[in-house]
C-alpha cells in the first residue's frame, strides 16, 4: 500500500508553494443551496420510511359515506380539545364526519367523543403503515394539531392532494434547535400545508423563519378544552331569581357522600356572616339526595327538596337539587361554584369549565380528577380558587359573600371560557374554507 505522505512531505510540492487561503470569518458557515438540503435530508428520511411492510394492526370501524375531516393530536396537543372541536364542526355541517387520532405516547383520547365522531391512533410515520391508514380513511382534509411534523405523513398525504392544515402549534426554542439543521426540510413540510396557524407572535416567528409561506401562516391562539354553555329554562330561572331576591347564594355541584360534612361546616360559619345565606346542594348520585337532605335537616336547617317540588323560600337554607337536567339552571343562579369531588383523592366531578361558561367563581380542592389541565388553566388565569380542605372551603366560601370578590373570580372564568371558544371558532372557519376550497373528488 502506499504511504499518506504528510502535509511537509517533498512529493506534495504543490501544497508548498500555493498561495495561502485568507482566514475566515468567524461566522462562515457553508452556503448549501435550499433544494439540495430538502432533497437530501427529506428523502433520506423517506428512503427509512419505505423499508419494511405494513404492521399487523387490530379491525378498524368502517369508514362512513361522505365527507370526512380528520384531526390528529400531535406533540402538545389535547385529544380532548379536538374531541371538542370535532363536536362543534358537526353542528356547523352536520352531514361531515370526523376522525380524531392520537400518537403512541399520546393515548389519552376522551370516552365518548359524541355522535358523528371516530377514534384511532395514528400508526408510526412509515409509508407502508400510513398508506393502509389512508386508504381505509381516505380523508378529505387534514388538521395536525401541537408541534408535530410527521414527514411521511405529510408528504404522503400532499401525494392524494389532501388539504392540510397545521394548528395549535406552539414553536419554542428547543424545538427551534431540533429544526436547526434541518430548515430545508422543515421548509418542505410546511410550504405542503395550505394554512398554518401558530398559537402565538414566537412561533409564527419561528415558524417563518424556518421557511413557512407568509401569506398562508397566521396566529390563532391555541385551542382549549372548554364546554358550551349548559341550558335552562329561562322562565324558570327568571321565577327563582326573584324569589331569591338578591340573597347570597353558593353551589356544592357533584358533592360526594365523602364530602357532605365539609359542605355542611362552609355553610354553617357562611350564614354567621350572612344569615340569609342558601345552600344549593346537588350531590354526585342522585340516590344520596334523600340522606343529604336529612343529614342537613339534623343541623336544624329548613331544608327543601327539588324532588318534592319545594321552592327555595325566604326561610329555607339549603335546596337540595338532584337533578342532572337543571344544572345550567343553578350555576345560573349561584354567583358562587364549589366543584365537589376534589376535595378528597378518587372523585370523578365536573369539568370546571361549566361553571366558567356562566359567569360563576370556581372553588376547588386539591385533586382534580379527570380535569387537571382545565382546573390549571383556570388556576393561572386567577379564573377559581384552590382550597386544600374543609377549613379552607367555609374559609373560601365565607369570603366571597362580598360581590366583588366573586365578581373577579366569575369575570376571569368567564373571559377564559370565551377566549378558548373564540379561538376553536375561527379554527372551524379555517377548515370549512379549505374544505369548500378544495377540489372535488371525481371532478374532471
Amino acid at each position: 500500500m502506499m504511504p499518506i505522505p504528510a502535509i511537509s512531505s517533498p512529493i506534495c510540492t504543490a501544497c508548498a508553494t500555493r498561495t495561502p487561503r485568507p482566514a475566515r470569518p468567524k461566522n462562515w458557515a457553508p452556503e448549501t443551496p435550499p433544494a439540495m438540503a430538502r432533497s437530501l435530508a427529506l428523502s433520506l428520511y423517506l428512503m427509512r420510511a419505505a423499508r419494511g411492510g405494513p404492521q399487523a394492526l387490530p379491525p378498524r370501524a368502517a369508514r362512513p359515506e361522505g365527507a370526512l375531516v380528520w384531526l390528529h393530536a400531535g406533540a402538545g396537543a389535547r385529544p380532548g380539545s379536538l374531541g371538542q372541536l370535532a363536536s362543534r364542526l358537526l353542528r356547523e355541517r352536520p352531514a361531515l364526519s370526523v376522525l380524531v387520532t392520537t400518537e403512541a405516547d399520546n393515548p389519552a383520547m376522551p370516552a365518548d367523543l359524541g355522535p358523528g365522531t371516530l377514534a384511532d391512533r395514528l400508526p408510526p410515520d412509515r409509508l407502508a403503515d400510513l398508506r393502509g391508514f389512508l386508504d381505509h380513511w381516505r380523508p378529505d382534509l387534514l388538521l395536525l394539531a401541537g408541534a408535530s411534523l410527521p414527514p411521511a405523513l405529510i408528504t404522503e398525504a400532499d401525494r392524494r392532494a389532501v388539504p392540510m392544515i397545521l394548528a395549535d402549534i406552539h414553536l419554542g426554542a428547543e424545538a427551534m434547535r431540533h429544526w436547526r439543521w434541518r430548515r430545508g426540510m422543515a421548509s418542505a413540510l410546511l410550504r405542503r400545508f395550505a394554512r398554518i396557524l401558530a398559537q402565538d407572535p414566537d412561533s409564527a416567528a419561528r415558524l417563518r423563519a424556518l421557511g413557512a409561506p407568509p401569506d398562508r401562516l397566521d396566529m390563532a391562539g391555541r385551542i382549549e378544552e372548554t364546554t358550551e354553555p349548559l341550558p335552562c329554562t329561562e322562565a324558570e330561572r327568571a321565577a327563582l331569581a326573584a324569589l331569591l331576591q338578591a340573597r347570597p347564594v353558593w353551589l356544592a355541584m357533584a358533592c360526594p357522600p365523602a364530602e357532605l360534612e365539609a359542605v355542611i361546616a362552609a355553610h354553617a360559619q357562611a350564614m354567621q356572616l350572612a344569615h340569609r345565606m342558601l345552600l344549593i346542594l346537588v350531590p354526585a348520585d342522585p340516590a344520596e339526595a334523600a340522606a343529604m337532605a336529612e343529614r342537613c335537616g339534623r343541623e336544624g336547617w329548613i331544608i327543601a327538596e327539588r324532588t318534592r317540588e319545594q321552592e327555595p323560600e325566604p326561610e329555607v337554607q339549603a335546596l337540595i337539587a338532584d337533578g342532572l337536567g337543571e344544572l345550567g339552571l343553578w350555576y345560573r343562579l349561584a354567583p358562587v361554584s364549589y366543584m365537589g369531588g376534589t376535595l378528597l383523592p378518587g372523585g370523578a366531578g365536573r369539568n370546571p369549565f361549566e361553571p366558567a361558561a356562566l359567569g360563576s367563581a370556581i372553588l376547588h380542592g386539591p385533586h382534580p380528577g379527570p380535569y387537571p389541565e382545565a382546573y390549571a388553566r383556570l388556576d393561572q388565569a386567577r379564573a377559581a380558587r384552590r382550597v386544600e380542605g374543609a377549613a379552607a372551603l367555609a374559609g373560601a366560601v365565607a369570603e366571597l359573600i362580598a360581590p366583588d370578590r366573586a365578581a373577579s373570580l366569575a369575570h376571569n372564568a368567564w373571559a377564559a371560557s370565551s377566549g378558548g371558544a373564540e379561538v376553536a371558532e375561527r379554527v372551524i372557519q379555517v377548515i370549512l374554507a379549505t374544505m369548500d376550497a378544495r377540489p372535488v373528488r371525481g371532478a374532471a
